[in-house]
């Protein structure tokens, strides 16, 4: 996904149910998954998109980090590979 989706209604969760907060989350995505024919997805796979996507539309490791609730940077310095990758496409877009 390449947009950014607002909230249409008013809940503090975004995966909720009614409004309420999700205890059994991971069940929850275990069983869409299980219905959308995934096979072996697990919840980190979807934080490990999610860092990908950040990495190569050139967020800074910092900021996903922060985002990721890393306490060290050297958590987050295993998505430094994707980096190189987006430099040379900034590099090539701003004229270089």
């Amino acid at each position: 996904m390449t947009s950014v989706y607002k909230k249409k209604d008013s809940n503090e969760y975004v995966f909720n149910n009614n409004g309420k907060k999700l205890n059994y989350f991971k069940r929850s995505l275990y069983t869409a998954c299980k219905n959308a024919g995934f096979k072996d997805m697990h919840i980190h796979d979807q934080r490990h998109v999610f860092a990908s996507k950040m990495i190569k539309s050139g967020t800074p490791l910092f900021t996903v980090g922060k985002l990721l609730g890393h306490k060290k940077s050297s958590t987050t310095e295993k998505y430094a590979h994707l980096v190189p990758e987006t430099l040379k496409k900034r590099l090539t877009t701003y004229g270089g």
